[in-house]
């Protein structure tokens, strides 16, 4: 069988297909490469949608699908080896495959479809894959092509044999930021949930990590016609950095959400369109965190 391990860390270019340093991807672009055989366009919608119309060629491998795992009776965790690999080999995807996620740019949460399976490949090793800006909704704003037929998939025999934990951050790991003033720990939350005046069932309480940052992940998209595409770079970086009151951008960072979606959705945001050195999700988040005896804090910062 083909090793994924083959993967070259770092690359600019696939067989020919330049890859963006932010991992960010035009329509314009995808227009132009939609016929490259290397390509592989992976659709996040829900499947009735997809039916419907989708850009042609595209699979559809909806949300649900990277959120299997479970450790320990927590849901949401990163899929294992196996869930993650049958998701390549079903889709045909190869060593040398280039992956674009699209959802549906409706709103400013959804990218995180995208960026949780792009983390999920980048912690498995495949780190070919990237993220059309504007989803779906731009893509149809700008009048490009869709259909409704199906693409007939040939399987692929990629193996995983990577476990990439440069992305990934543990619940030990959070004890030591919370005591370590040189790891910054952010919230990917809105401020409902960071204040503790809202919770969820599947948190065991409310409010957040101790010495934690407000870093919202909804902030580093804006609204253009019908869709939303990402912030520029600097506009992010202003965001995270707030002034001084935020993150700092030259430290270690670990994100968290309630259950690693959003999160996500910040690990990209902080890796590739800021270009953090050190970004990690901390895979439990609060649905872990919430079920220790850690310090949990309500309330406004001062």
């Amino acid at each position: 069988m083909k090793k994924l391990i083959f993967l070259i860390a770092s690359i600019s270019v696939v067989f020919g297909l330049e890859i963006p340093k932010n991992h960010i991807i035009d329509t314009n672009w995808l227009e132009e490469n939609l016929n490259e055989k290397n390509l592989v366009i992976i659709d996040k919608r829900k499947n009735e949608d997809f039916l419907k119309s989708h850009i042609q060629g595209a699979i559809n491998i909806p949300k649900k699908e990277w959120f299997q795992g479970e450790v320990n009776g927590v849901k949401k965790y990163y899929n294992t080896p196996n869930q993650t690999q049958e998701i390549l080999q079903s889709a045909g995807i190869k060593e040398d495959s280039l992956v674009v996620f699209y959802s549906t740019g409706l709103n400013e949460i959804d990218f995180a479809d995208s960026a949780s399976s792009l983390w999920t490949l980048y912690t498995y090793g495949f780190k070919n894959s990237v993220i059309l800006d504007g989803g779906f909704e731009k893509w149809k704003f700008e009048n490009k092509k869709v259909t409704s037929d199906l693409k007939s998939i040939k399987k692929s025999d990629i193996e995983i044999e990577i476990f990439d934990k440069s992305s990934l951050a543990s619940l030990d790991e959070i004890i030591e930021a919370i005591y370590n003033e040189d790891i910054q720990i952010s919230d990917a939350r809105v401020s409902a949930f960071y204040t503790g005046d809202k919770g969820r069932d599947d948190l065991a309480k409310k409010g957040r990590i101790a010495t934690v940052k407000l870093t919202p992940m909804i902030r580093h998209l804006k609204k253009e016609n019908s869709y939303y595409v990402f912030n520029t770079s600097e506009e992010s970086k202003n965001i995270l950095y707030n002034s001084g009151f935020g993150v700092e951008l030259d430290k270690p960072l670990i994100v968290y959400c309630n259950t690693g979606h959003k999160a996500r959705g910040l690990w990209f945001i902080g890796k590739f369109l800021v270009g953090m050195e050190n970004v990690k999700v901390y895979d439990g988040s609060m649905v872990e965190y919430t079920r220790t005896d850690l310090p949990i804090e309500t309330g406004e910062e001062f």
